[in-house]
């Protein structure tokens, strides 16, 4: 059989796997543990309701981490 390809959850890009909890890119992956681990804060600069997708992920981070989280990454999963 072939592989089924499967798309980030949080940007739509190609997923690499299961990751903290959820389909995801390498990407995503990176950026969700990187806030968690450096307990990063962001803000919005705009509703908190910015379009996150393979283009403009990095344009809101805010945004990002918010729908990393709604789509179900944990930021227990993590803890190294």
């Amino acid at each position: 059989g072939h592989m089924v390809v499967e798309y980030c959850v949080v940007c739509g890009d190609k997923a690499s796997g299961r990751h903290y909890g959820a389909v995801s890119c390498e990407g995503c992956k990176g950026f969700f543990k990187r806030s968690v681990r450096k307990n990063l804060t962001y803000s919005c600069r705009s509703n908190q309701d910015c379009i996150i997708n393979k283009h403009h992920r990095n344009r809101c981070q805010f945004c990002r981490l918010k729908k990393c989280l709604e789509m179900g990454m944990k930021m227990e999963s993590v803890q190294s």
